[in-house]
């Protein structure tokens, strides 16, 4: 089991890191592991190198934990590598492909991976075929997971069933049970990461603001489901303005439903998108064109209507300026690139400060786009000066009201 608040069980098949940025500085792994390694265990007696690693804490890998999660028979959140970086360069190509193998014949767990090497996650699960029949991301990664399972590799991952290969080969893609995510502590490096991991298939993605050193605005990357905050908009439409990109038919048609003589307002209709789980407002996006087994695909910039059907200002069509549509995304298209958003405040010794504003801000820009947000902890600095009940700021109970939230992304994609 784990006492990390977002999950239930950690997986270690590799162990050891380097410091790569001002989130490292005072990582909580590399001082777990000398003190492991003066304890004589076994996964840590690798040291590494002094100026950005330290005892114990030089990058190995444990073939022989590649199995573990086959015999866990009960579901469970596995948070992949606390105490690594799964995306290590000293982490072989292949040894990343047995990890993703097992985590594809381990389909009952949801599978948490969490980097700050964000090119080399790119490179490895994006990587394309060019050969004619279409651009397939990941085809040599894949590749890779069914060889190293493959009975006729003489390196094959230990303790595999003797159908593994066949099973590893017929999993979807990316594989619905694994999540990826980027460490994010500051703006410098939400524009460096957040953009790759974007770039990256993945089920569902997710970004851990933890330690958060620093204000950071998710926006860019999680467009808002409306116009404006719920509680911003107006409620009436003679106070509401529409941007200019919206035809006067599709305004008339919208205001038709949700107007004065319906008992509707902007708030309303602009609620509606949330609790629908609409796409972003004027996200541009393929969709079906009307119902039935195989509609006509369109583009176009998104307009909610109601119900579950939605309306699109068509950009290769002036003379039809909306067509109605379902919430199915076509042509690997997704209205929200991010799926969960995590924060928390440093703690330890040497913990550096954190501002509940930074987290709230965060938890803004999450939730205008509809995103889930999960708050971990306000660190020890504030928990000290604030007088908390828990020493890291883990008490939800402690903190102000708007910011006791810990939600789990409720749906898993599987298109890129």
């Amino acid at each position: 089991m784990s006492n990390i608040e977002w999950t239930e069980q950690t997986w270690n098949p590799t162990t050891g890191c380097d410091r790569v940025s001002p989130g490292c500085d005072n990582c909580y792994a590399l001082t777990m592991a000398k003190r492991l390694k003066g304890m004589g265990s076994a996964k840590y007696q690798t040291d590494g190198d002094p100026r950005t690693s330290g005892p114990g804490f030089g990058l190995a890998m444990h073939a022989e934990t590649l199995a573990d999660p086959l015999s866990w028979k009960k579901p469970r959140r596995v948070f992949v590598n606390s105490m690594s970086d799964l995306f290590h360069a000293k982490v072989t190509d292949e040894f990343i492909a047995g990890v993703f193998a097992v985590m594809a014949l381990t389909p009952q767990h949801t599978f948490q991976i969490l980097t700050k090497r964000h090119g080399r996650l790119r490179s490895l699960l994006a990587d394309e075929c060019k050969c004619g029949n279409g651009h397939v991301p990941g085809v040599h990664f894949r590749s890779a997971m069914a060889w190293a399972v493959s009975k006729a590799n003489p390196n094959r991952v230990p303790g595999m069933p003797d159908d593994a290969e066949q099973r590893v080969y017929a999993a979807a893609w990316p594989l619905p049970n694994v999540w990826l995510g980027v460490s994010v502590e500051d703006q410098k490096h939400a524009d460096l990461r957040i953009p790759a991991l974007i770039d990256t298939p993945a089920a569902v993605r997710f970004l851990s603001c933890e330690p958060l050193l620093g204000p950071v605005d998710l926006s860019p990357w999680m467009p808002s489901i409306s116009p404006l905050p719920v509680h911003e908009a107006p409620r009436s439409w003679a106070e509401w303005a529409w941007p200019e990109w919206v035809p006067v038919e599709v305004r008339e048609a919208i205001e038709g439903f949700w107007g004065a003589d319906q008992g509707r307002s902007p708030r309303d209709w602009m609620r509606d998108m949330h609790q629908q789980g609409a796409p972003a407002f004027g996200a541009t996006l393929y969709m079906d064109d009307g119902f039935g087994r195989n509609p006509r695909q369109i583009v176009g910039r998104y307009v909610h209507a109601w119900n579950n059907i939605g309306r699109l200002v068509l950009a290769d069509d002036p003379n039809r300026t909306f067509a109605y549509t379902s919430f199915g995304y076509k042509g690997g298209q997704r209205s929200q690139p991010l799926d969960w958003v995590i924060v928390g405040g440093e703690s330890g010794p040497g913990a550096r400060p954190f501002e509940p504003k930074w987290a709230e801000a965060a938890a803004t820009d999450a939730r205008n786009a509809g995103v889930a947000t999960f708050v971990k902890q306000l660190g020890s600095v504030w928990a000290r000066e604030n007088g908390a009940s828990d020493k890291k700021g883990g008490a939800p109970e402690d903190w102000p009201a708007e910011l006791r939230v810990r939600e789990y992304p409720t749906a898993t994609h599987t298109t890129p």
